[in-house]
């Protein structure tokens, strides 16, 4: 994940894991700043770099999931098979 330490990607992976959601964790996963922009990203755009955790995963799942599912514009962003094949083994340690 993109410039984070190894003790704060944890931290957000661990609150992700709270939501039950494989695709959030894969998402947050595949987060490079760039093409896919995960919750520091979204903390930035609220103005809440300086909010505990919680706070801030709670912001990028507030922007990302609709009634519990991947807003589509987001949905069709994302090779979920890639970002499986990539990213599911450390998915399945938080969840």
């Amino acid at each position: 994940m993109h410039n984070l330490t190894d003790s704060q990607n944890k931290a957000l992976l661990t609150e992700l894991a709270t939501y039950q959601n494989r695709k959030l964790l894969l998402w947050q996963l595949a987060t490079d700043g760039r093409s896919f922009c995960g919750v520091r990203f979204v903390a930035r755009e609220h103005d809440l770099q300086t909010a505990p955790v919680d706070e801030q995963v709670h912001a990028f799942v507030d922007d990302i999931l609709s009634d519990g599912e991947i807003r589509p514009e987001y949905d069709t962003m994302a090779d979920w098979d890639a970002l499986e094949a990539a990213h599911g083994d450390t998915a399945d340690q938080y969840l």
